[in-house]
């Protein structure tokens, strides 16, 4: 019996990990911001970060790459088609550069799903802040910033 290592969903998971760490330290960082709409952050560093989790995530070990191309092949190969980076048969490294399209796929669809969270966020943060805060910058980016750590945090 032939065993195959399957850590497939912990590397989706690492990567969205890595991205929501990201997304709040870059709020944390930059407060300010937090009266910008979703495109401040995936402008400013999320997408070009995001890349680098995925890159991170993707396997390097041929043993690692046969497995999961042999339990998630036609999930990978339709990612490398859609791509559209070439012919398989052209790429010496197929398998793994299938591998980092899908899970370039995860971290993207997952930095989309972040988006539709914090529009609905930012769309209501500033009816639930007292009009006694709104008055003061510091004080509302500070409810800001409290309210966005509550919902992204957990």
């Amino acid at each position: 019996m032939v065993k195959r290592q399957d850590d497939l969903q912990e590397r989706e998971d690492d990567v969205k990990s890595e991205i929501l760490g990201d997304f709040i330290e870059y709020y944390k960082d930059n407060p300010d911001y937090l009266t910008d709409d979703f495109d401040g952050y995936y402008q400013g560093q999320g997408s070009d970060h995001a890349a680098e989790f995925v890159d991170s995530s993707t396997p390097i070990y041929y043993k690692n790459i046969d497995d999961l191309y042999y339990l998630y092949g036609d999930e990978f190969d339709e990612a490398f088609e859609n791509a559209g980076v070439g012919r398989a048969s052209e790429q010496e490294n197929y398998k793994q550069v299938a591998c980092y399209f899908y899970l370039s796929d995860v971290a993207f669809d997952y930095l989309e799903d972040l988006r539709s969270q914090y529009d609905d966020w930012y769309l209501s943060v500033d009816d639930d802040m007292p009009e006694s805060i709104a008055e003061d910058d510091d004080k509302a980016n500070a409810f800001r910033l409290k309210s966005f750590l509550e919902e992204f945090e957990g």
